[in-house]
């Protein structure tokens, strides 16, 4: 049974991603929450779902039309469960709310004993409501004088309205206390319902005449609806507060009697993706069908030319022959030549030949190690040492040697990925194109290249920054050592 609902309008820069990093922040400080809920943000996926039980938590969006429709079902203390809903239209930048419950025996009566969802005031704290007409979405009182009576005397008139219902709390003649605690009455309408208060007594006198007697007096409220309006008298033997109950919650029942757009729910959205990716699918296999048709062409095509081109092959058959025998003796004096020229070369510059059975893992990996080691070890001489033999031999081997610097670039990589406090999708994506393996078992740990003499344990929640920057500083030593 629904028991809560609303619409208004929203600022612009309130979009898609912000109000689903707003609802996942929200989740996190609800209680009664399964802890897989727990720690949730959104990935950029179009859709997901998780079920624990009964307890949902869920969204999809639709892109074509930039909605957006967010749930949340959790079971309270009383195996009840209170859904949550969320829809957000980001291109008439409008939002809708609703409050469902599902009692464990089914009534047809409007249920009154409820609390608007934490989330849902926050949304209007956080100052996310545009102005409906003339009026702010806010959880505060909208005082009426003579410097904007009008607002009033066109509510009374019926020649203004507003998307959200409007009560109008007029002053008592003879008392400064209201009947209600007009303050607590905007907060439980912050985002259901405008609250106009008049400042003094003197603007029901000015509104009589504007209103032919119409408006609410001497304390009085009215409600007004689009197609009607209402009058409430705090009746004698009534508190503040159960006056104030009563009015909130007459909009509230009211309200309830309305539902998200359907286009807008989360399952005719979630069936419109499900459609497009049919269709997509539909579409696909034309192509592919138009393409499979296209390559028998090439291949009749081919077959006719490589008919043609059998006779021609046995022509160029006895021409190859002929010159492999013509470069059999080319090879033979170019031999010759060789070792004449390393005779004469005798005393120039000589390749070292290292030999290794190690499988690299990058370009130039197992010469990228042996320079750097060399760069390390001459650069602890001192001057005496520099004037040695070593020395000269160990740095014309650096100034005579360079290497791929694809080693520096995985370096740098890993170190900008893993020092940060919690992976996301893509940074888990980049270790795996700098060839990093997931190892079963746990989604934390990565062999290089599949090599568990190589494994590097990430965080897989937030943690300090200097704990992410150690961590990168320790797997970075792991894979490069000293170099």
């Amino acid at each position: 049974m629904i028991v809560y609902y609303t619409r208004y309008s929203v600022i612009e820069e309130f979009n898609i991603r912000r109000l689903l990093d707003f609802a996942f922040e929200c989740v996190n400080g609800m209680r009664n929450i399964p802890s897989e809920f727990c720690n949730k943000t959104w990935s950029g996926e179009e859709s997901e779902e998780l079920k624990v039980g009964r307890n949902l938590l869920s969204y999809e969006i639709d892109k074509e039309t930039g909605v957006v429709a967010f749930r949340v079902s959790i079971t309270d203390n009383n195996d009840e469960l209170w859904t949550t809903d969320i829809a957000l239209n980001d291109k008439n930048n409008e939002i809708q709310l609703r409050l469902a419950r599902e009692k464990r025996i089914a009534s047809a009566e409007y249920d009154k004993n409820f609390n608007i969802p934490y989330m849902f005031k926050k949304l209007i704290r956080d100052c996310i409501g545009a102005n409906d007409a003339d009026l702010p979405v806010v959880d505060k009182p909208f005082f009426i004088d003579e410097n904007n009576i009008n607002i009033v005397a066109d509510l009374v008139n019926g020649q203004k309205k507003y998307s959200m219902p409007v009560i109008y709390v007029s002053h008592p003649f003879y008392d400064e206390e209201f009947s209600l605690d007009i303050y607590e009455l905007a907060k439980d309408m912050a985002g259901s319902a405008h609250v106009l208060v008049e400042k003094t007594s003197d603007t029901s006198s000015s509104l009589r005449e504007m209103t032919e007697s119409r408006n609410a007096y001497n304390g009085a409220i009215d409600i007004f609806y689009n197609d009607d309006s209402f009058r409430f008298l705090k009746l004698p033997e009534m508190t503040s507060n159960q006056f104030r109950y009563k009015v909130s919650h007459s909009i509230y029942a009211r309200m309830a009697m309305r539902n998200i757009d359907d286009d807008m729910s989360l399952s005719a959205i979630r069936l419109r993706n499900k459609i497009k990716k049919l269709n997509a699918n539909d579409i696909e296999t034309q192509r592919l069908t138009f393409r499979v048709d296209e390559l028998d062409e090439k291949y009749n095509e081919l077959q006719e030319y490589f008919e043609l081109a059998s006779e021609e092959n046995k022509t160029l058959e006895k021409k190859v022959n002929d010159l492999e025998n013509d470069n059999y003796e080319l090879r033979n004096k170019v031999t010759a030549l060789t070792e004449s020229l390393k005779r004469k070369q005798k005393n120039d510059n000589e390749a070292i030949s290292l030999e290794y059975t190690l499988k690299q893992f990058y370009e130039d990996e197992i010469k990228r190690i042996v320079i750097e080691c060399i760069k390390n070890t001459i650069s602890t001489y001192g001057t005496d040492e520099r004037e040695r033999r070593d020395y000269h031999v160990l740095k014309n081997l650096i100034d005579n040697n360079s290497y791929s610097k694809e080693g520096d670039r995985i370096k740098e990589e890993m170190f900008r990925i893993i020092k940060k406090n919690k992976l996301s999708k893509a940074d888990v994506s980049d270790l795996k194109g700098l060839g990093f393996e997931v190892k079963q078992g746990g989604h934390d740990k990565y062999a290089f290249h599949g090599d568990d003499k190589y494994i590097i344990t990430v965080s897989s929640t937030s943690s300090d920054y200097r704990d992410g920057e150690n961590l990168a500083h320790e797997a970075v030593n792991l894979i490069f050592g000293r170099t």
